[in-house]
């Protein structure tokens, strides 16, 4: 990485932006997260020097850069805990959800307060489609969806991968068969989810649940390359709206920003981090890189 950063690097102290196109077995790691020792004896990661995204094929780069620029509408879909058996995942959902989109929609199970539903497939892929007449912005555009539930990689059936939800799965296939060619209404996807950025067709991403999303639509996606600790999970999601809300950074700028925070030891807690998650944020080890760099951006 050290050649590629030097190739790239500005004098104007803002960070260059590159998007990787990696293949085979190439896309199973994490590049941003490349490191070496700065002049303090700490590790400077490649997060540092630029901002770096990911993209499974130039042509969709292509396709999802001449998409208009989706604009922060505040209309959400937030689905937390859809299965009953992820705790800090519906901690987190709850979280994202009341401080940041008090108006969106919730499905899934909380801890207090009401819910729009469980949080099934066919529930997920009316709010997608703009199908669901209860939903007063079901014709918004630049919509985000937040998705905190478990992702599976599926090697048979002809399916590649899916999201386990309230009663039943939503694959890959399913949803660019539902909300293709890019007519979505989406502008950001959320995947605090388990290798929600791994295919089951082989190891480029080629057809991964975040691709699928960028082919449904959306101008860009987060997703994780492994399974990702819950409770750390929790705090760099709610990090990452926190930069994309409340100073209106982009979603590739929000995770590299929420990235670095988990980074510095002398980090502050935002304002309205629920005290479950502060208690978590203080004792997240920056060096630790299951908890922060498992997670990439692709599109916009």
């Amino acid at each position: 990485m050290r050649p590629l950063l030097d190739v790239f690097a500005t004098r104007t102290g803002r960070a260059p932006r590159l998007v990787f196109v990696p293949m085979g077995t190439l896309g199973l790691v994490p590049w941003h997260a490349a490191w070496e020792l700065g002049p303090e004896g700490r590790r400077r990661y490649a997060l540092h020097e630029a901002e770096i995204s990911y993209a499974a094929s130039a042509r969709l780069l292509c396709d999802v850069a001449a998409r208009p620029e989706a604009l922060q509408s505040g209309a959400a879909l937030i689905v937390g805990n859809p299965t009953g058996d992820l705790h800090w995942a519906g901690a987190e959902a709850d979280a994202v959800q009341r401080a940041f989109y008090p108006h969106g929609r919730f499905l899934g199970r909380r801890e207090g307060g009401a819910v729009d539903g469980p949080g099934t497939p066919q529930e997920v892929l009316a709010w997608l489609t703009g199908t669901n007449p209860e939903d007063p912005d079901h014709t918004v555009e630049g919509a985000v969806l937040h998705l905190a539930c478990h992702a599976s990689i599926a090697r048979s059936g002809g399916r590649t991968a899916h999201l386990s939800l309230h009663g039943g799965e939503l694959s890959a296939e399913q949803l660019t068969d539902a909300v293709g060619g890019g007519r979505g209404r989406l502008g950001l996807v959320l995947l605090a989810a388990c290798r929600s950025h791994v295919s089951g067709r082989g190891h480029n991403e080629a057809y991964s649940l975040a691709t699928a999303f960028l082919v449904a639509g959306a101008r860009s996606v987060i997703g994780s390359l492994w399974p990702v600790p819950d409770d750390a999970t929790s705090v760099l999601m709610f990090l990452t709206h926190h930069f994309l809300r409340t100073e209106a950074e982009s979603p590739a700028k929000a995770l590299r920003r929420a990235q670095l925070w988990m980074l510095d030891p002398d980090r502050r807690l935002p304002p309205g981090l629920p005290d479950r998650l502060a208690e978590r944020a203080r004792h997240i080890d920056p060096d630790d890189l299951s908890s922060w760099a498992g997670f990439t951006h692709l599109g916009q």
